[in-house]
């Protein structure tokens, strides 16, 4: 009942629909609960009483009441449908938007085909639960209590047997509803996972041709989706055990309660007329007994479903605006770490992370796989909340920034390159949407990306495939760069962000970003020496702490991990100059 009252209050908005649907709903019943008693006076007046001058009003009347309720019923399907369209409508854009808030933390704790499934299917339950399943459910009860309270006018005896059957319709309906809605809860969650398989599987499909498995995917698929036909199944089952016992009642009552009908009839307790209006009110209330199995598997499935949409609407976004927010004015970008410790779930990895980076100067960040490299700069957007300490920019606690005002001033190039399935000029001016096709192109050029756009077909407007993967890993990244420097932030986050491309290239993108970074502080997190070796300081991580910290030079003179780093990554270049060298001299003894 809780999940039906939060529907209710999430229709009020479009109360109006509500209410002129249930207005026709309730009209048109009206006219179909009385037809029956038009139907006994005609046998009882017209047929056994001889007045025949009331067989035209009758039948008029009869059909002036059919178009009356099929007027009533275009009118309730229309404002029925017109409710649950814009019901959802709000509901898709509310989880959208509440999605669109969530932490990083979320998405690392859902599968993004289990999100879709939510998305799609269970909104789409709603829908048919707010449009069809409500006229179903609204008739079939007017229609039972209704036929129920004309009966008891028109034979208190025979209204009885209906009321000593219903109680045990209600009981075997009350038991189905509760194994039901556990079978369809279970459904729905391996539903989800199937979904995230399939995702999955659409996404990676150049990693399972790559590796050759197929078949493999194949069998996992079909293993989950041998689940779901069990589990379809087993609904399928119970619905089997109770929907014929509620049908077979349903007809039993029909029989019984024309027999006892008949008999008062011969006896002449009962008008043959008023047999024949008790006949029609017999199928108003044998039909929602034979429905009721239908309609408490629908109203069950759209429950289920909506107990999983507002699961997610519940979770809250974990990261928010503080009630009272302060922002640094002017926000030059003087970004400090006070003893910062995080981690994921039970695995902390930083510790009591120490870091001051003044205004305009640029930091590299080296180590190790899983040393936290990313996760520093995480933090500074709060894309995570650190479990400890603290993270200021300009003094200011990033906990007490307004949350788009901070990452506004943060541009950031990420690992993982993503682009949309547009054109290359709107995915460089995603974050600067009113960019002119000038800047555009000259964040290109800094990005070395202009030479290569402008060698496809249609340039700028070539539309990228899904996730940018009509492009190489290198082209992607230039892209991904571009759009960092068109944003024109305070503090710009180079996350690995050339380590796709070739050296050439990147000493290339290195000249021109040396300009673009003058005045902003930078963040580099890379690999490779020659990305940072210009930094105005490099932190080297080891087990989430910092192991070393200094210029290039003075971590050289240490002899510590940066160096052994960028011994083991210029070996083979100073072999080969040795060689060289070697190769020269011999030539020049041989002269």
């Amino acid at each position: 009942m809780g999940t039906i009252k939060r529907i209710c209050r999430m229709c009020r908005p479009h109360a109006k629909f509500a209410l002129i649907g249930f207005a026709a709903l309730l009209l048109a019943n009206a006219t179909r609960l009385v037809l029956p008693l038009f139907s006994g006076w005609i046998v009882d007046d017209v047929i056994k009483g001889g007045m025949t001058q009331k067989l035209l009003p009758l039948c008029g009347a009869i059909l002036g009441l059919t178009v009356l309720r099929a007027v009533c019923n275009y009118v309730r399907g229309v404002s029925f449908e017109r409710l649950s369209q814009n019901f959802c409508f709000d509901l898709r854009t509310g989880l959208y938007r509440h999605l669109s808030e969530m932490s990083y933390r979320f998405y690392d704790n859902n599968y993004i085909g289990e999100i879709m499934s939510r998305m799609t299917g269970d909104i789409e339950g709603l829908r048919n639960l707010l449009a069809g399943g409500v006229v179903q459910i609204l008739e079939n009860s007017i229609w039972f209590f209704g036929s129920l309270i004309f009966l008891f006018f028109i034979n208190w005896r025979l209204a009885l047997v209906m009321v000593c059957v219903a109680p045990i319709v209600a009981v075997i309906a009350v038991h189905f509803r509760r194994k039901i809605h556990r079978a369809f809860k279970d459904v729905r969650e391996q539903n989800a996972v199937l979904s995230t398989k399939t995702q999955e599987n659409i996404s990676g499909v150049r990693v399972v041709k790559a590796f050759a498995q197929e078949e493999h995917e194949k069998q996992a698929f079909s293993v989950e989706n041998r689940k779901q036909l069990t589990l379809l199944l087993k609904t399928t089952y119970i619905w089997s055990d109770y929907v014929p016992v509620l049908d077979f009642l349903g007809n039993f009552c029909t029989p019984l309660l024309l027999g006892i009908g008949g008999t008062m009839v011969i006896s002449g307790s009962m008008t043959l007329g008023a047999l024949v209006t008790f006949t029609g009110y017999i199928w108003m209330i044998t039909g929602p007994m034979r429905m009721l199995g239908n309609l408490i598997n629908m109203l069950t499935q759209a429950i289920t479903s909506a107990e999983k949409l507002f699961y997610y609407q519940d979770l809250g976004a974990g990261i928010r605006t503080c009630e009272h927010p302060k922002f640094p004015q002017p926000f030059t970008g003087h970004v400090r770490f006070e003893r910062v410790t995080f981690g994921y779930s039970d695995e902390t990895v930083l510790c009591d992370f120490d870091l001051d980076v003044p205004a305009g100067s640029t930091c590299a960040i080296m180590g190790a796989t899983g040393t936290g490299k990313t996760s520093i700069v995480n933090l500074l957007g709060r894309y995570y909340e650190c479990r400890g300490g603290a993270v200021r920019i300009d003094g200011v606690d990033v906990k007490d920034m307004p949350l788009l005002s901070l990452r506004d001033r943060i541009g950031y190039v990420n690992q993982e390159t993503f682009l949309f399935s547009e054109s290359i000029e709107n995915n460089i001016r995603f974050g600067r949407p009113d960019a002119s096709f000038e800047r555009v192109q000259a964040a290109a050029r800094a990005a070395q990306a202009d030479e290569f756009i402008q060698q496809m077909p249609q340039g700028y407007d070539t539309i990228v495939g899904e996730r940018g993967l009509g492009l190489s890993g290198g082209q992607r990244q230039r892209i991904a760069i571009a759009r960092a420097l068109l944003y024109d932030p305070t503090i710009l986050v180079l996350d690995d962000a050339t380590s796709a491309v070739d050296m050439e290239t990147e000493h290339e993108i290195q000249k021109h970003l040396k300009s673009i970074m003058r005045g902003r502080t930078t963040f580099i997190i890379a690999h490779r020496i020659s990305s940072v070796k210009n930094a105005d300081q490099i932190v080297v991580l080891d087990g989430g702490c910092v192991a070393e910290r200094g210029t290039h030079e003075e971590l050289l003179a240490k002899k510590g991990l940066y160096f052994r780093m960028y011994q083991d990554q210029y070996r083979d270049f100073e072999d080969i100059t040795a060689r060289k060298a070697l190769n020269l001299s011999a030539a020049k003894e041989v002269l």
